[in-house]
């Protein structure tokens, strides 16, 4: 289960970087083409100084393109192509007057930077790239630009492309997170969640319970596993079937998430301190009970959970549990053993008569771990049809 939900979630992490390499390398294809041509010209026109630097460029964005492809893990190709196109935007801004047109490249070349990366990086890039654009208008003889151009309009139809195109990535990304948190909880329910009743599922209970254990083992307060048992739950699957048993288990469920904390008081976030641990096994972890006697108020609260008529066209009267026991660290130091010790107290609660809870090493029943038998709360047997 847990490669199953490492490899989906890994698949839905590379969603998002599968696009940016595609991306990635497209602009690499498209950018060293432009930048050959453009060598081109330049040596027809004897730059041979602007040829050798578009020449430089489209082996360092060749480089960086076969690099991708070889590691497409690699995480830094979309910066260096951007660093690469934003000092060719530099360039022909300062030293661009050979190049017909050369502030029309403005515009792709802000627009790439901006796809090219993340969110937050492709904010920086390009608003530090529209800074420098503007500071190397407006400040007198920078820059060399036609007599009839406009360097107002110019500059706000840079920065009006610079507001879409992060606004577009600002969305994109938060869809895709979107998407991938919903997933993950999707993904995270499957694996660690009972599917019958909605309670975490033994794997979860084990990793969860072992790192609170180590998290409470110099707490003063009360820690204890707690083994439940549904009673003759085995005459209800053969009597009624295993719809029928199916129901009874997602009644015990949803009694005990109702009325037994599963919060952490410190985050108040849900843990996994119920579970299904297998078939009508149930078990909690009780952390940070002050006193020995709110554990058994606890314990005997659980008891008394299922008092009422368990309403059913089967009209199964009366569901009944037990429950044993053991507490952290007296009885045991470590989980494997806890749940040994917490499941031979529940098998003692069944072998006193069921339908009361027991502590480990057997210690006598007082008053308030018992259930009187002449009590409404004694074990009433099945009605059968």
């Amino acid at each position: 289960m847990t490669n199953l939900v490492g490899r989906h979630l890994e698949e839905m992490a590379d969603m998002r970087s599968t696009r940016k390499r595609r991306v990635v390398l497209l602009t690499s294809v498209v950018a060293s083409c432009l930048f050959f041509f453009y060598a081109v010209v330049h040596f027809n026109n004897q730059s041979y100084q602007f040829g050798l630097l578009n020449i430089a460029c489209v082996v360092a964005i060749t480089i960086n393109g076969l690099y991708l492809i070889k590691y497409p893990t690699n995480n830094h190709c979309d910066l260096i192509l951007s660093g690469v196109l934003l000092f060719q935007g530099v360039v022909l801004l300062l030293y661009g007057e050979t190049v017909a047109s050369r502030l029309l490249w403005i515009y792709p070349i802000l627009a790439a930077v901006v796809f090219l990366n993340d969110f937050k990086i492709g904010v920086i890039f390009s608003t530090s790239f529209c800074l420098i654009v503007g500071l190397a208008m407006l400040l007198p003889h920078t820059i060399a630009l036609p007599p009839s151009f406009s360097v107002g309009r110019f500059l706000i139809s840079l920065f009006a492309l610079c507001l879409i195109c992060n606004t577009s990535a600002y969305y994109y990304s938060k869809v895709v997170n979107y998407i991938q948190s919903l997933y993950q909880e999707g993904i995270e329910d499957l694996a660690y969640m009972d599917q019958l009743t909605g309670l975490a599922n033994r794997w979860s209970f084990e990793n969860w319970a072992a790192e609170k254990l180590i998290e409470k083992s110099n707490s003063s307060q009360i820690t204890a596993l707690v083994f439940l048992d549904i009673d003759d739950f085995k005459s209800i699957n053969d009597t009624y079937g295993h719809d029928v048993g199916d129901r009874v288990l997602q009644h015990f469920a949803s009694r005990l998430k109702n009325n037994i904390r599963n919060k952490d008081r410190k985050t108040d976030k849900h843990d996994y301190s119920i579970a299904r641990f297998a078939g009508d096994e149930f078990v909690l972890l009780l952390y940070d009970v002050r006193t020995r006697k709110d554990l058994d108020a606890i314990l005997e609260r659980i008891c008394g959970l299922f008092e009422q008529s368990y309403q059913s066209s089967q009209r199964i009267n009366r569901l009944t549990v037990s429950v044993g026991a053991a507490l952290f660290p007296n009885d045991a130091t470590n989980l494997p053993e806890l749940t040994r010790c917490a499941d031979k107290a529940m098998y003692a609660a069944k072998h006193a008569g069921k339908n009361q809870y027991q502590y480990y090493h057997g210690e006598a029943l007082n008053p308030l771990h018992e259930v009187n038998e002449n009590s409404d709360s004694k074990v009433t047997p099945f009605i059968r049809n």
